[in-house]
C-alpha cells in the first residue's frame, strides 16, 4: 500500500513538472536573434517561454522626452539584420492615454513599433513608455522588445 502511494505520488509530481517546464523555461527559444539593450538600460528583466516560442526584454532608461534615439537604434538594429517595419495604422505614434490634453505635459506617453522577418515566422514588437516621475526627477523610459511568431499556432 505505501509503495503504491509512493508510485502514485512520485507520477503527479512527475507530471506536474513536466508541465512547467513545458509552460515557461529558460531556454531560449531563438538563440540565433539577440534583442539588443539600449546603452544605460537598467532594471534589466529577460523572459524565455519555449512553448509559445516568445522572448522578450524589458527594462528601463533615463532620457529625454521623447526618446526618438531608442527608436532609432531598433530600427537601426532590426532593419540592419533584415528584418522589414510592419507599418501598421496604430505605430509609430506618441499616444497619450491620459485624454490628450494639451495644457500640460502628459505623464505616460506610449509609442509601439514592429518588424517582420521575411524568412522566419517571426514578428518582433517594440513599446517605449515614456513615463514623467516628477517635475524635479529625469525622465524614465520603460522599453519592452518581444519576439513571437506571426501566427498563431
Amino acid at each position: 500500500m505505501k509503495s503504491k502511494f509512493l508510485y502514485l505520488l512520485s507520477l503527479i509530481a512527475c507530471f506536474h513538472f513536466s508541465y512547467s517546464l513545458s509552460s515557461s523555461s529558460a531556454s531560449d527559444p531563438h538563440p540565433t536573434i539577440e534583442i539588443p539593450i539600449f546603452a544605460g538600460g537598467y532594471n534589466i528583466e529577460k523572459i524565455f517561454d519555449a512553448a509559445k516560442s516568445t522572448k522578450s526584454v524589458t527594462y528601463k532608461i533615463q532620457t529625454k522626452n521623447p526618446p526618438t534615439e531608442v527608436l532609432e537604434f531598433y530600427d537601426a538594429y532590426f532593419n540592419g539584420s533584415g528584418w522589414r517595419s510592419s507599418f501598421e495604422i496604430c505605430q509609430r505614434n506618441w499616444e497619450d492615454p491620459g485624454g490628450g490634453e494639451k495644457t500640460v505635459e502628459p505623464l505616460v506617453r506610449q509609442l509601439y513599433a514592429s518588424w517582420a522577418h521575411p524568412e522566419e515566422d517571426l514578428k518582433a514588437v517594440l513599446w517605449l513608455t515614456y513615463k514623467v516621475a516628477s517635475k524635479t526627477s529625469q525622465n524614465e523610459v520603460v522599453v519592452q522588445c518581444r519576439l513571437h511568431p506571426k501566427t498563431a499556432k
